[in-house]
């Protein structure tokens, strides 16, 4: 029987841990909605499109639980898509786009890292008996 196990399961749970306070802190961000003045309607409406990152983190992470290689590779690219996005619609190039965006980069490269790298293979053989 081969088995092989990828990954430090230390590392695993450390980063699905730090993906979700990551998620739980841009979902705090959105919150300043409810001060800008809008009506119920609006108020909803913007929250939810604030929340649009938060919630396809979600589903990145659970894509991750199972999978790392291919949850550390979706979260790559949707950073690379929301700097795109952020700074094409700031029209200039700002900081704290990428200090925002750092975190979420680190967890994706950490999953990729941990599923390549820090394994340990093992082909454990069925006894001859």
């Amino acid at each position: 029987m081969k088995t092989i196990d990828h990954g430090n399961i230390f590392v695993s749970w450390a980063l699905r841990f730090l993906l979700i306070v990551t998620i739980f802190l841009w979902g705090l961000f959105s919150l300043d909605v409810f001060n800008e003045g809008y009506n119920f309607w609006e108020t909803i409406g913007a929250f939810l499109v604030h929340n649009i990152p938060s919630f396809l983190m979600i589903i990145v992470l659970i894509i991750a639980w199972k999978r790392e290689n291919v949850g550390g590779a979706l979260l790559l690219l949707l950073v690379l898509c929301f700097v795109i996005f952020f700074v094409i619609q700031s029209g200039r190039f700002m900081y704290g786009t990428f200090i925002m965006f750092g975190l979420p980069f680190i967890i994706g490269v950490m999953f990729l890292v941990n599923h390549y790298f820090l394994g340990k293979k093992q082909e454990e053989e069925k006894p001859p008996y």
